[in-house]
């Protein structure tokens, strides 16, 4: 396979199927912009959408344009593809002084991030196939989207720069970007579709071959330790990194520094909080810091294994070695500042540390490491410095790793593959978790000399002191947590929101996994199954190099969903429970919709009060069992109120009477068919038709001394009636009103006896002990729980101690709805189930008759502990 025949015929084909969907794509983004066009309210705005549109109906001319855009970039992109080989009949082609960072198009080059990933989205696999010929054809190794000359990002850098050429106003060029880019979308995956089928024909296979590598070419971790035990040496060297073996012996006269202190608080407070069920920050948690901080040991840490380890086997961990108090403890604490208030800006994002000026200039929580300028074409073209990860960056240099950060990236995913041991080797001599990143933290801070990637480091490592040390979680559990140690600082490092938001997917599966831990027996009594679920999530994390933050989204459904499933496949009761309750829940929630709509369709209108109670209390179930059977049927019994309300009118006119009369044995037909779905009442139904012959033969006895056209007509009624027979979807807060109604609580409850289900009903238990909903909801919640809060909390398998009667019980969440409605509890010592609906769960906690057994999550225990521990560093008690 020779890259100089091959790549030429493929830029060929990949062009040839670039241009064949531009034809459709323009004629797409042009009638988007005149819908926007008859959308804008403002005229000016108006007339730059309709001339946008308008520029696009010139089909030839944007085409031309985007193809000449992508030819040069493509030319560009070739010269610049895989160091190692350059095929000579693309270094001939002349691509001009365009460079692939420097942009006029957009305003930022975040838009073009933005655009890359939606190709990247529609056409994921055809892309990574054809990453893997491209390195195939080079011989290769690794793959690197970056050194793919067909990459995304070259069609989205084409359309901005075509765009750009008419000079339009910024924003509507940036509108304009995305709706080509978006009509683009999808039809990207059939060129790269052309370009991989091209590349197949001719042999390239979209497959790499597995290589084992010889083990004296790069030994693992323990037999590089041991042969250079016996060596004497200092360090062995993996993956062309050094990494220290030597024994470092901490005297137990020294008085340990900053660090040491922190790691040991941090430590106790874990053990401590275990112990007590707490949270972080009360007096007592203080207290244990402040002993700690100033030397005292509440539990065995990793530096009383490095002092007191005598075997082999800690000296192949790699013993830290910390800073003593003649050095600083922390190269990124300035002299004047203080821990506690470093570490709350890092976590806040806002990032208050002058250590060193490179702080000044990157903020954590917007795109890292900013570069202060673009390299020009030359060092572009030349450098292989903007190789990436499998689309993990964009393409300009504004938003790339800095060449420490890709460094530091590049060693921590290489101590990931080498050194994360299996679940048994996770425990040191003591019985302790290893802290993997503190063992070689010295060896990653000495590989970066930028302050933000240190304190990423530091502050990972503490974090992960605290959660494999919590007793709260099972020593199994934790030791897989522990695993993950070096794949959560590779993604801190290149993600701070992982620090800095409690939403991000890692931080969330591992707030997760902690939470199960304390209803594992309820869950699984043998602890196996969550077991060998938490071991596949860590097993699939460890081996997936895509380093996306999705995976860990995907994991946390996944491990939901495992959940749940144990849950109701546990207990045959609570299963029949949550089926029952899912259909009915579904089914009231319509009852009580179409209630609503019917109610504010008569609320205008003056009716014989029997018929109005008919309609509200009978007719609304008819109308949702036709809808739920069929939705033309549900049409019908809805359109049966206009004409009802019509029949019983006055009929002043000889038409409306020859109209009554046809429409009558229709209005009969509805009734007899509806009332009999429901069951209803033979002798309710008997009196029901009898009123309304009463009120027919009323109608028809007309005065006729009666002014003529008094009526009111069936088109008008009909009328008035249109949004309730053809009602159109409802916002989001109108139907949460709904579900949160009482009334929905009421019903949900008749449904569940009417269906014998043996369960317990807080809501009715507790509505009337619990006083007045609204003075309830008005109560503060403990611990400054929030209500958004306790949704978020809200997951199958959570711990509570529920208080029913006198003494409280611990309970499990058996099942959450997903529309956060209502729950479905079991309760030690309670046979049967119970449901609450969450609004009720609420007011329990303002009572304090709920509460959840894990005061807070997991990683953010760690951080409130951490806070605590640097705030007793900062005060410590007088001697």
């Amino acid at each position: 396979m020779d890259p100089n025949e091959l790549l030429p015929a493929a830029r060929k084909e990949f062009l040839r199927s670039f241009i064949r969907v531009l034809g459709p794509t323009l004629a797409d983004a042009s009638a988007a912009m005149f819908n926007m066009a008859e959308a804008a309210y403002n005229p000016l705005e108006q007339g730059q959408y309709l001339h946008a549109g308008a520029m696009l109906r010139r089909a030839t001319e944007v085409e031309q344009s985007m193809r000449e855009h992508l030819e040069t970039l493509l030319t560009r992109s070739f010269q610049t593809t895989y160091n190692s080989f350059r095929p000579a009949s693309v270094l001939n082609m002349s691509g001009g002084s365009l460079s692939l960072v420097d942009s006029s198009a957009l305003e930022s080059e975040l838009m073009l991030k933005e655009i890359t990933a939606s190709f990247r989205t529609e056409a994921e696999e055809q892309i990574r196939d054809l990453n893997i010929r491209v390195a195939l054809l080079f011989k290769q190794e690794h793959i690197r989207e970056r050194e793919n000359p067909f990459r995304p990002y070259l069609i989205a850098r084409s359309i901005a720069l075509a765009v750009d050429a008419y000079g339009l106003e910024a924003p509507l060029a940036m509108r304009l970007t995305n709706q080509l880019a978006a009509s683009l979308a999808a039809r990207v995956g059939s060129i790269y579709d052309s370009v991989n089928s091209y590349l197949a024909e001719q042999g390239v296979a979209a497959e790499l071959q597995f290589k084992l590598k010889r083990q004296t070419s790069e030994p693992t971790p323990q037999a590089a330790a041991a042969e250079a035990a016996k060596e004497n040496q200092d360090y062995v060297e993996i993956g062309g990194q050094r990494y220290d073996t030597s024994r470092r012996d901490i005297s137990h006269d020294r008085t340990p520094g900053k660090l040491e202190q922190l790691f040991h608080s941090v430590r106790t407070l874990a053990a401590g909080l275990g112990r007590s069920g707490g949270s972080a920050g009360s007096g007592s948690e203080q207290g244990a810091a402040r002993h700690a901080s100033r030397g005292g040991t509440g539990v065995m840490t990793h530096f009383d294994s490095a002092r007191q380890a005598e075997s082999g086997a800690a000296e192949e961990a790699g013993v830290p070695e910390f800073a003593t108090q003649d050095e600083p403890a922390f190269k990124w604490l300035g002299s004047n500042q203080l821990v506690g208030t470093t570490l709350r800006s890092f976590f806040d994002g806002s990032q208050a540390t002058q250590a060193s000026p490179s702080y000044a200039s990157h903020a954590y929580g917007a795109a890292a490491n900013q570069a202060a300028s673009a390299p020009d074409d030359t060092a572009i073209a030349g450098s292989n410095a903007e190789a990436r990860q499998d689309g993990s960056t964009e393409e300009s240099s504004a938003n790339e790793p800095s060449s420490s950060r890709t460094a530091i990236i590049a060693t921590v995913h290489q101590l990931q593959k080498s050194f994360t041991a299996p679940v048994e080797q996770m425990f040191d001599n003591f019985g302790s978790i290893r802290n993997l990143i503190l063992e070689q933290r010295n060896h990653l801070n000495a590989l970066t000399a930028d302050v933000d990637e240190q304190m990423t480091i530091d502050v990972v490592a503490m974090l992960f002191e605290f959660i494999l040390s919590d007793p709260q979680v099972p020593a199994e559990i934790r030791a897989q947590l522990g695993r993950l140690q070096f794949l959560v600082l590779k993604v801190a490092l290149r993600d701070p929101t992982l620090l800095t938001q409690k939403g991000h997917p890692a931080r969330m599966l591992i707030n997760r996994v902690g939470s199960i831990s304390l209803g594992l027996k309820q869950i699984d009594p043998t602890g196996v199954h969550i077991a060998t679920e938490i071991s596949r999530i860590v097993a699939t994390l460890l081996d997936d190099d895509s380093e996306n933050a999705q995976l860990f989204t995907r994991m946390l459904d996944e491990f939901d969903a495992f959940i749940a499933k144990e849950l109701r496949g546990s207990d045959t009761q609570i299963n029949a429970t949550v089926v029952a309750v899912e259909e009915v829940q579904n089914r009231t929630l319509r009852l009580v919709h179409i209630s609503a709509q019917l109610h504010e369709a008569l609320q205008k209108l003056s009716i014989d009060p029997y018929l109005r109670e008919f309609l509200q209390s009978v007719w609304v179930r008819a109308i949702e069992f036709g809808e739920h059977q069929e939705a033309r049927r549900g049409r019908r019994y809805r359109l049966l109120v206009p004409d009802l309300l019509w029949s019983i009118v006055a009929k002043s006119q000889p038409e409306d009477r020859t109209q009554l009369f046809a429409l009558l044995p229709i209005i009969l037909n509805t009734l007899r068919e509806a009332l009999g779905e429901i069951a209803y009442d033979p002798v309710r139904q008997k009196n029901l038709l009898d009123w309304l012959v009463d009120a027919h033969t009323t109608a028809l006895r007309v005065a006729s001394s009666m002014p003529a056209g008094r009526g009111l007509s069936l088109p008008a009624i009909h009328e008035h009636f249109f949004s309730f027979v053809y009602p159109s979807t409802d916002s989001p807060e109108q139907l949460q009103q709904e579900q949160d109604a009482p009334e929905t609580q009421r019903i949900l409850a008749q449904a569940i006896r009417d269906l014998d289900l043996k369960v317990d009903m807080l809501d009715q238990l507790l509505d009337a002990e619990l006083g007045d909903e609204s003075a309830a909801m008005a109560l503060p919640l403990p611990l400054d729980i929030s209500t958004e809060m306790i949704r978020e909390r809200l997951r199958s398998g959570v711990s509570l101690e529920v208080k029913l009667g006198l003494k409280p019980s611990t309970g499990t969440l058996n099942w959450v709805d997903p529309k956060l409605n209502n729950l479905v509890l079991s309760l030690e010592g309670n046979e049967q189930p119970a449901i609450v609906s969450v609004r009720m769960f609420r007011r329990m906690i303002a009572h304090g008759r709920v509460r959840f057994l894990e005061a807070e999550p997991l990683f953010e225990r760690a951080v409130q502990a951490l806070l605590t521990s640097a705030d007793a560093l900062d005060q410590p008690l007088a001697a």
